[in-house]
């Protein structure tokens, strides 16, 4: 009996080891696998963390990156021609840059004159000195008389060509000396006895609108002044003739808007000589031909307000273009 009982015994506390075995069994199978689960609820937490950080990160990084800085060469040249509306003949201008002829402000004021003289006879070249004094132009004739005649055509192309490009070269005055060495002399059907004063014959600056040479293929600007669009009034400030030269009021005009569409501008300003425009552009719309003549355009009409630097701001490529006129 007592052996019975021993038996028992021994088989219960077996039975016994055996539930407290599978006990803590599945407490510790369930503990790793509430450690599990933690732990992947923490990685994903993180993930979730470090994609948030990184998508702030690069919105940081577009909103706060630094601007490229690009410098043009300070060695622009005008260039004019003539467009027949049927009715006259209107002038009209452009702008180009060239590092390579290295030359002063008087020199390429001077090439500028000569090379776009619409004279027949080439009058500025053929027989006239240049010289250059601050903001005074002189203008020494080494002939007199029949050299000098033009047609009545000639005659509004020559001073439309020699006041308009002077004028951007912040020339404020002309002087004609004839070979004596006077201050009179017939030129192109003008007698000249006193000092052209160029503002005077240039009128109020109202910006530029473009005419398009398909034969070669190149963007001209006509002043603003010359056709009936924002003609009279008040002088406009820059933003103001920026935010005009956006649109042509004109049905079938034979000119455009120098702004095309995709071109936004949203902030210029003018002090002490720096123009700024800032302006946002539709990389898929606007084009390099687009931007290229928006940029002759703003330039044109930064130097019809004296400016002596044009700061180009690209809000969208993020680029700080600088065109100096001064050097």
């Amino acid at each position: 009996m007592d052996k019975m009982v021993r038996i028992a015994g021994v088989v219960f506390m077996a039975f016994l080891m055996t539930g407290c075995q599978s006990t803590e069994k599945d407490e510790a199978d369930t503990d790793v696998k509430q450690v599990d689960e933690t732990a992947k609820e923490e990685d994903k937490a993180t993930e979730q963390m470090d994609t948030e950080n990184d998508e702030d990160e690069e919105e940081a990084k577009g909103e706060g990156a630094p601007y490229e800085t690009v410098n043009v060469t300070p060695d622009y040249f005008i260039e004019t021609d003539n467009y027949d509306t049927g009715r006259e003949f209107l002038t009209i201008f452009t702008i180009k840059r060239d590092d390579k002829r290295d030359q002063s402000r008087e020199e390429r004021l001077t090439a500028s004159l000569m090379e776009n003289d619409p004279s027949e006879q080439k009058i500025l070249e053929s027989y006239t000195k240049l010289t250059v004094d601050g903001a005074n132009l002189k203008v020494d004739f080494q002939e007199d008389g029949n050299l000098l005649s033009a047609t009545s055509a000639q005659h509004k192309m020559f001073y439309d060509s020699l006041i308009g490009i002077s004028h951007l070269y912040g020339i404020e005055e002309i002087t004609f000396v004839n070979p004596e060495g006077e201050e009179k002399i017939t030129v192109a059907e003008r007698m000249v006895d006193a000092p052209i004063v160029v503002e005077d014959e240039r009128g109020n600056s109202q910006g530029y609108y473009t005419i398009y040479d398909k034969e070669g293929k190149q963007t001209w600007f006509i002043p603003t002044g010359d056709l009936n669009e924002g003609a009279g009034g008040e002088p406009l400030s820059l933003q103001e003739t920026i935010e005009m030269m956006q649109t042509v009021d004109q049905e079938d005009a034979f000119y455009a808007s120098a702004i095309a569409e995709g071109l936004e501008v949203k902030e210029v300003s003018l002090e002490d000589g720096l123009a700024i425009v800032h302006y946002t552009m539709d990389e898929e719309e606007v084009s390099a031909s687009d931007r290229i003549v928006f940029e002759n355009a703003m330039q044109l009409s930064a130097l019809d307000f004296d400016a002596t630097e044009l700061r180009m701001v690209n809000e969208t490529q993020r680029q700080s273009k600088t065109f100096p006129f001064t050097e």
